[in-house]
């Protein structure tokens, strides 16, 4: 059972040292009040891999699939919708826009 545990706190600690890995270069993450000059283009879903203990490198996992479609469908700007903080998350839906 420690083993898991250390092998767990290395991977939090890799993905939190290492951020670029969920960057996706042209679109960027902003809140819902920065997209009011800007043109909807649609909608997307991210579902993160993995759960529990990971929730949070699932999250990052799901926003980062997220970016990728919003960058396929044209856009270049996303806005996620809110997580519950202390809530399991399944999928991470987002609206895609150009700014």
């Amino acid at each position: 059972m420690k083993h898991i545990q250390i092998v767990l706190g290395a991977v939090a600690a890799l993905a939190a040292c290492t951020p670029t890995i969920y960057e996706v270069p042209g679109v960027q993450e902003v809140s819902a009040n920065d997209v009011a000059n800007c043109t909807f283009i649609g909608t997307v879903t991210g579902k993160p891999g993995v759960y529990g203990p990971l929730k949070d490198i699932g999250i990052q996992d799901a926003k980062k699939s997220a970016k990728e479609r919003a960058k396929q469908e044209g856009g270049n700007t996303i806005v996620f919708e809110m997580i519950t903080p202390g809530e399991d998350v399944y999928e991470l839906p987002a609206q895609i826009y150009n700014c």
